[in-house]
């Protein structure tokens, strides 16, 4: 049993407050994990009256039922709630005040069957939903114009069912899959924003999902370059482009992003063009099975998925728009098994594992993405980093072939993994909050064992150590 203790005092006099809250059909103006509620019996409030509800809780829409069991007049009501695998018992207290009126609300929740298992996992999701509603009330009551946000049950902004299906794991996994990506496209609505005259940097641009996200980016009409490794690649996927789209405005700047002076030329060349970026995606990325150091000296796990993303995006921050722009980083789910360690940047330990590294670097890029957040608020930029799922690319299947035989049946498509960044870059709702790690258009958690978190003081060692190992570039 999971018990819920809320307070509120307010200044509207207590017979209207226990009028208006005393009414359940009234819960879904206040509380944001109520979707519908309707009163079903007929006649006054009073002891006996049902009302239907159906609650929110991720894509999900659990129905219950809800009886006034004691109705005291202008002192206290309680209801029973009841749906497939759990009940509740709701008791809601009024006072007189000499300001106003005072509502204690406590909830008691009971689960069965398979819900009673993950009980432990409820309770801050529950918790966190009663504090919602009950602020929901007092908003109400006081003629606030507070807006709730579906799915911001939480400082990452994931909402209950996603939380749980991360910690759970298993369910969790399976929505990296295209399953999950089957099921979260069912809720979402259509992505018709278009990027016409925006300009958009795409790095990677020419293989896998970065090649998928840069045909959907032009079909939206945005003015597109795309940073790459190889010329004559460059030219073909160019062209591919342009004929699939109609779109002209997409061009390509090569350079090698594991190597800082190429990256240094590039941003040069960027900013010699004298126009805004609108949209900076940091996609490429890759895995090495060896430990292999760049000519710069650098290990090329740590210079191509972390240093090179931190300078890059360092040396363009200066070009987006007064009005706001979008900086997009692609990690990945690897990264919820693996802590930063800012003592070992360059994987020098004694045993190199390059899934290990690789997913060493994407939880730098989420570490950076929050910390760019911060950084940036007062330039009304919007950064966040995402991950695109499982997807069957060349790049997974060469650096982890093993993996990919075992689970090639469940793999999502490049199109399906670049969903999430064409609609980070595109859409109204993913300007309106930044430094957020998404999958499939939802926010998600960033740690999920607490042995894979970092310190704050570990954020800003990162943060100094890569500023460090870039600023002696900037004396040539």
């Amino acid at each position: 049993m999971i018990k819920l203790n809320e307070s509120i005092h307010v200044l509207n006099a207590l017979e209207a407050v226990f009028t208006y809250t005393s009414d359940f059909s009234n819960i879904k103006d206040w509380d944001p994990g109520v979707a519908v509620s309707q009163k079903r019996s007929k006649g006054g409030i009073r002891v006996g009256s049902t009302y239907d509800l159906t609650l929110r809780f991720g894509p999900f829409r659990p129905k219950m039922k809800y009886t006034i069991t004691a109705y005291i007049p202008f002192s206290k009501v309680i209801l029973k709630g009841r749906g497939d695998s759990f009940s509740a018992i709701d008791t809601i207290s009024f006072f007189k005040t000499s300001t106003g009126t005072r509502i204690d609300y406590e909830a008691q929740l009971y689960f069965s069957g398979v819900s009673k298992y993950v009980e432990k996992l409820l309770t801050p999701v529950l918790k966190n939903t009663g504090r919602k509603a009950i602020e929901g009330l007092e908003a109400r009551l006081s003629g606030k114009n507070r807006i709730y946000k579906q799915g911001s049950w939480f400082f990452s902004g994931a909402n209950g069912f996603d939380y749980i299906a991360d910690h759970m794991i298993l369910p969790g996994m399976l929505m990296f899959s295209k399953l999950g990506y089957s099921l979260s496209k069912r809720f979402w609505a259509e992505n018709d924003e278009i990027l016409f005259g925006k300009k958009v940097i795409i790095t990677g641009g020419t293989s896998g999902i970065g090649k998928a996200a840069a045909i959907k980016l032009a079909g939206k009409k945005a003015c597109l370059t795309i940073i790459a490794r190889n010329r004559k690649k460059a030219e073909r996927v160019q062209q591919q482009i342009i004929e699939k789209t109609g779109n002209p405005h997409v061009d390509f700047l090569i350079a090698d992003l594991s190597r800082m002076e190429d990256i240094k030329q590039v941003a040069k060349e960027l900013k010699d063009r004298k126009k805004t970026i609108d949209v900076l995606i940091n996609n490429a990325g890759a895995l090495f099975n060896e430990r292999k150091e760049t000519i710069e000296g650098f290990e090329q796990t740590f210079a191509t998925d972390l240093l090179g993303v931190f300078y890059l995006t360092e040396l363009l921050k200066d070009r987006f728009p007064l009005t706001g722009g979008r900086i997009i980083n692609v990690a990945s789910g690897g990264m919820y098994t693996q802590r930063i360690d800012v003592n070992d940047l360059q994987n020098e330990g004694p045993s190199y594992e390059g899934a290990k590294a690789y997913a060493r670097a994407k939880r730098g890029i989420v570490i950076l993405t929050r910390l760019w957040a911060q950084q940036m608020r007062h330039l009304n930029l919007a950064v966040h980093s995402m991950h695109p799922g499982w997807v069957d690319t060349p790049g997974i299947e060469t650096a982890l072939p093993r993996f990919h035989s075992l689970v090639n049946f469940i793999l999502r498509t490049p199109d399906q993994g670049a969903d999430t960044i064409v609609w980070l870059a595109a859409s109204k709702k993913a300007g309106e909050s930044t430094g957020r790690f998404w999958l499939d258009r939802r926010p998600h958690e960033t740690v999920l064992f607490p042995q894979t978190g970092e310190s704050e003081q570990a954020r800003q060692i990162l943060w100094e150590k890569l500023n460090r190992l870039t600023r002696r570039f900037e004396k040539v």
